[in-house]
């Protein structure tokens, strides 16, 4: 594959979507838009046929790609940008459309705390980043326009202090990267930094996906968080690497799960799985020696513990 860097429209913003979508100047991103090496994009059945081959087991309803929607979603799109020019204002009118209220529009609005496929948050009418990419995602493929999803890191991520532990964070983008232009689509607001955007596959956006719905289960417990919230939690964040082995956010949190439930020779395996992958924040390290602190009995780690996420 041919390197090249992402450059976004550089002279336009796009519309608002729940704060500011914006066209990033440009990025450290490497992708070609047609190349199918290495893969990026599934076709449904494809992306149940490849989740089913590293998972076997896995319920019906966790195979679902969380970026399809329905025929209706699309041609409701459709309707609304078919007036637009060709290029960067049709992906500017399909953004005014997630945005605007029914019967204009989608009535999407941003909301950190939900994560959720495409169609679910169509329903919903809220999700988050990733939630709202897997929206855009799959209504623009629907439509023909190639969409990724993309991870944008920031040196200085947000943090949310919890009564357990702290989740810190960094966002999910999408890059539309047609031949004649490429832009980048943010859901959070105007970032303070220009971020790393790094493309990943559909594969890989579904553990970080996983990763996501685990953590907000134990977000959701608060302060009645127990062991029986952990080993659920648990149970998600395996899946996510399992997914993508190489996912050392999943493994971190792996990792934080076991050590809760004081199964700490499998918490140090996840911690330095996490390492190994080059988990986000450099929380695994941290994780671990506090980790062997407490194993020590000369402290706890209930206020320690950093669970890396997307929001």
């Amino acid at each position: 594959m041919a390197a090249r860097g992402l450059f976004a429209d550089s002279i336009q913003r796009l519309a608002p979507l729940i704060g500011v979508a914006l066209a990033l100047a440009c990025t450290s991103a490497c992708l070609s838009s047609g190349s199918r090496s290495p893969r990026f994009v599934y076709e449904p059945e494809e992306f149940r046929a490849a989740v089913r081959a590293r998972v076997p087991e896995l319920s019906q309803s966790l195979v679902e790609p969380p970026f399809e929607v329905s025929e209706a979603a699309i041609e409701l799109a459709r309707e609304h940008i078919e007036r637009a020019h060709l290029g960067p204002p049709r992906v500017r009118a399909l953004i005014h459309a997630l945005q605007a209220d029914p019967p204009d529009g989608f009535g999407l609005r941003y909301d950190w705390r939900i994560s959720a496929t495409a169609s679910r948050t169509l329903e919903l009418r809220q999700g988050n980043c990733i939630s709202l990419a897997s929206v855009l995602i799959g209504i623009g493929r629907g439509l023909g326009w190639p969409m990724y999803y993309a991870v944008a890191s920031s040196r200085h991520p947000t943090t949310y202090d919890l009564d357990e532990f702290s989740v810190v964070t960094d966002h999910m983008v999408v890059v539309v990267a047609p031949r004649s232009f490429q832009m980048i689509v943010d859901f959070t607001g105007e970032l303070q930094e220009q971020p790393r955007i790094e493309p990943i596959d559909d594969l890989s956006a579904y553990a970080h996906f996983i990763n996501n719905v685990a953590g907000q289960h134990l977000i959701d417990a608060g302060s009645r968080i127990s062991d029986e919230n952990w080993r659920i939690a648990l149970k998600g964040f395996r899946l996510a690497t399992r997914l993508d082995p190489d996912l050392g956010r999943a493994w971190n949190n792996t990792g934080i799960a076991l050590t809760r439930l004081e199964r700490f020779d499998e918490a140090r395996e996840a911690y330095a799985r996490a390492l190994e992958a080059g988990t986000a924040f450099g929380s695994a390290e941290r994780n671990l020696s506090l980790l062997e602190t407490r194993v020590l009995g000369t402290d706890t780690i209930a206020e320690g513990d950093s669970i890396p996420g997307l929001r």
